[in-house]
């Protein structure tokens, strides 16, 4: 199973939209509202790297409110 934890910046505003939006895919283990450099810290189990790509480029970058993602894959 590959994990990464993704880092997602939104719109103001937009934040508990974006993070209920998030948990919506099943793919999406936790998503929490944070401070720092993003406003979500998210949580994405799959059964691939390639998946947890596909994932964040084609569904999750695709909400609306979302401005930027930073993904870190977690090796351990």
């Amino acid at each position: 199973m590959a994990k990464a934890y993704l880092k997602v910046k939104v719109e103001a505003g937009k934040e508990r939209s974006v993070r209920d939006a998030l948990l919506k895919f099943d793919e999406v283990k936790r998503a929490d509202l944070t401070t720092g450099d993003q406003d979500i810290l998210v949580l994405i189990e799959a059964p691939s790297y390639e998946d947890i790509l596909g994932i964040v480029v084609d569904r999750l970058r695709a909400l609306k409110g979302v401005k930027s993602t930073e993904t870190n894959l977690i090796l351990e």
